[in-house]
């Protein structure tokens, strides 16, 4: 009876049915290959039309946004959620970019150029990996891996194109349905566009007939959008697509370490011993500064004057107070916990506000005697940057957790800002042009009261076109006769530079504009508009420039 039982038993009550393995799906080995491969062909056309012999024009912040853009759709597929200090980050980099042709300055372009790259890549580092207890170091160290790195996926385009369709027809095939042949022509046409460009490049430099035919067909298009060859738009093109796809095949590669190891393992008494020393120099150099300089007190070494003392060593301040910011940043970071040494570095941080202002004091003396440049005006910017990151460094010294790395960017990178708005170039013309007719006639060369009168006209010459409303502005009140060239030579030449750069050949009475739409510079336009105002207003000046 018992196996009835057991019968019945499996009939009132059956197991439950063991569920059917499901056939695993095949893996793709590249998920957003279709991504990356259209978005790195859409950014390369784009980073073409706005960049294309346009180093400076007004698309210059629509490629800074796009690529933001770009990175973020890509941290949207790959499934990262952004940070909040991209917020920051963005605004910043777009500001860059609108600065880029907002100006004519080569220095302020490469400075730009710079910071857009560092805070690029430091946000895609920020977003990419968890970077709390990184540290400036870490951050270059990361950064230069990066870039160099991702030239290892150069060949990755066609090999992840390979993967892809190999996924497709495993795919296909599993799920049964008959294969479509649409993707197949749409995959074909992703890998002949960089190859034909390659391809019709060298058949065009083999053969002149086959050049002609091609320029035929396409010079208008280029002539419309670049106003150059297709030859180097093809290489620009080129490098955009594999450049791009590179970086972001990079960036899929998250072998960066994040952990950073405590470094703070030295014995303190060797900080102690060489900062003590130091600090002991700094001590004695300070004292000075106060009654010296400050107070002008004591007696000067002979043949000095305390114009001419007032006025030397600033630069070679601004390096030692380079040189302490570093130190503290190295010391807090290599030596185990010890009051004594943080009292040292705390001493050598006050000692770097005296040397800041010390520095800052001469500066502006050596200015009223010898009035602006670039490099002085940098100076004066830098000292005050460098006095916001040695309060930063106190911060860090008596708060561990202060975000050193997140300070600095942001003190830099909003200081950078408001010296690249400002124009410097502007200001440079415009007060040392004001100081030409100020000159006391007799003062000697150390005097204290006086400044000379300004005469480095070539200097001015050769400024930027950033210059051009406080020169154009200015010059009929320097006093100089407009009928004699000697005087005004270096206007002359300033305002042919400008009419070489604004000029496309038409009769001079005309002085069309040479700025296509996407080379318009903000300040090559005011400097044009100046340029043409003046020549209106002045027959002499057109005489001089016609002949």
């Amino acid at each position: 009876m018992e196996p009835m039982n057991n019968t019945v038993n499996e009939t009132m009550n059956p197991s439950p049915a063991k569920p059917q393995e499901k056939e695993q799906q095949p893996k793709e080995k590249n998920p957003i290959f279709a991504f990356m491969s259209i978005g790195s062909l859409i950014y390369a056309f784009f980073y073409t039309v706005f960049l294309y012999k346009n180093s400076s024009g007004i698309t210059y912040p629509f490629f800074v946004g796009g690529t933001c853009f770009f990175f973020f759709c890509y941290l949207k597929k790959s499934g990262t959620a952004a940070k909040k200090f991209s917020i920051f980050l963005i605004t910043s980099l777009v500001l860059l970019g609108i600065s880029t042709c907002l100006t004519d300055s080569w220095v302020l372009l490469f400075l730009n150029k710079l910071g857009i790259f560092f805070l690029f890549f430091y946000m895609v580092l920020h977003n990419l990996y968890q970077d709390k207890s990184w540290d400036l170091t870490k951050y270059l160290g990361s950064i230069i891996n990066v870039t160099c790195t991702s030239i290892a996926f150069l060949f990755r385009p066609f090999t992840d194109l390979t993967d892809f369709l190999e996924d497709r027809k495993e795919l296909k095939e599993s799920s049964g349905k008959p294969e479509g042949k649409g993707k197949y022509v749409f995959f074909g046409i992703l890998i002949a566009l960089p190859l034909l460009l390659v391809v019709t490049l060298l058949l065009c430099y083999a053969d002149a007939v086959f050049s002609n035919v091609v320029n035929y067909l396409f010079s208008d298009m280029i002539e419309f959008l670049f106003e150059g060859n297709i030859w180097g738009i093809a290489a620009l093109f080129l490098f955009a697509f594999f450049a791009s796809y590179c970086l972001l095949c990079r960036f899929s590669h998250h072998n960066i370490r994040e952990e950073v190891a405590d470094k703070r393992t030295a014995e303190p008494i060797i900080g102690i011993t060489f900062t003590g020393l130091i600090s002991f120099v700094y001590l004695v150099f300070c004292l000075i500064q106060i009654i010296y300089l400050f107070g002008g007190l004591g007696t000067l070494p002979k043949n000095y004057t305390y114009a001419r003392y007032a006025r030397e060593g600033f630069f070679q301040l601004v390096f030692v107070c380079i040189i302490n910011l570093a130190l503290v940043l190295i010391c807090n970071k290599r030596f185990r916990k010890n009051k004594i040494l943080k009292g040292i570095l705390v001493f050598i941080s006050l000692c770097t506000y005296i040397m800041i202002a010390s520095s800052a004091y001469r500066m502006i003396l050596y200015i009223k005697a010898y009035h602006l440049t670039f490099l002085r005006v940098l100076v004066l910017w830098g000292l005050v940057v460098i006095f916001l990151l040695i309060s930063g460094t106190l911060a860090l010294i008596f708060r561990e957790n202060f975000p050193m790395v997140k300070y600095c960017v942001i003190t830099v990178t909003v200081m950078y800002l408001i010296f690249s708005f400002a124009h410097p170039d502007y200001w440079i013309a415009h007060y040392n042009l004001s100081h030409v007719v100020t000159a006391n006639a007799g003062t000697g060369e150390d005097s204290d009261q006086s400044s000379r009168s300004y005469s480095d006209f070539y200097y001015l010459r050769n400024l930027s076109m950033d210059a051009a409303p406080a020169i154009y502005g200015m010059v009929d009140g320097l006093g100089n006769n407009p009928e004699d060239t000697d005087s005004l030579q270096w206007f002359y030449r300033y305002s042919e530079k400008i009419l070489r750069k604004s000029w496309d050949g038409s009769p001079l009475d005309t002085l069309p504009q040479k700025q296509s739409v996407r080379e318009f510079n903000f300040s090559r336009w005011a400097a044009y508009k100046n340029y043409t105002k003046y020549y209106e207003e002045h027959e002499e000046f057109q005489n001089k420039i016609l002949n």
